[in-house]
């Protein structure tokens, strides 16, 4: 009996994990970067806490989350100003996701971007 429970104990640390999805980070794609006009968010939902992803220019894409930090409300990119609108209490972040004004507390969550064969993906 004691040489199945080890043996048991053994397998499951050597078998990989049933979920596909391992300890490495994931890997979100969101789409072509052609269809990412510059200066353009898209708003990306992944579980509770969706992702703005802008195209800053033909090279750079920046990922944060969508999220303030003061009362979870969802943000508004405003491509006037490059900056993100919390519409509860006035807050604000930059394309960095600092916090401009506003209540919120801390900045945002930022995500690794990557264009590969022309699609975007954020490492989540």
């Amino acid at each position: 009996m004691w040489g199945a429970a080890v043996a048991w104990i053994v397998v499951s640390f050597v078998r990989p994990p049933r979920s596909g999805h391992s300890f490495a980070e994931r890997v979100l794609r969101v789409g072509s970067v052609d269809e990412l006009a510059v200066g353009q968010a898209r708003l990306v939902h992944h579980g509770r806490e969706p992702i703005f992803v802008v195209r800053v220019d033909e090279d750079r894409l920046v990922a944060l989350a969508a999220v303030c930090t003061h009362l979870h409300c969802i943000l508004r990119f405003d491509r006037d100003s490059g900056a993100f609108a919390c519409p509860c209490h006035d807050g604000a972040f930059d394309l960095s996701g600092n916090v401009l004004k506003g209540p919120p507390p801390r900045a945002l969550n930022r995500y690794r971007v990557e264009i590969r064969l022309g699609e975007i993906y954020v490492h989540v």
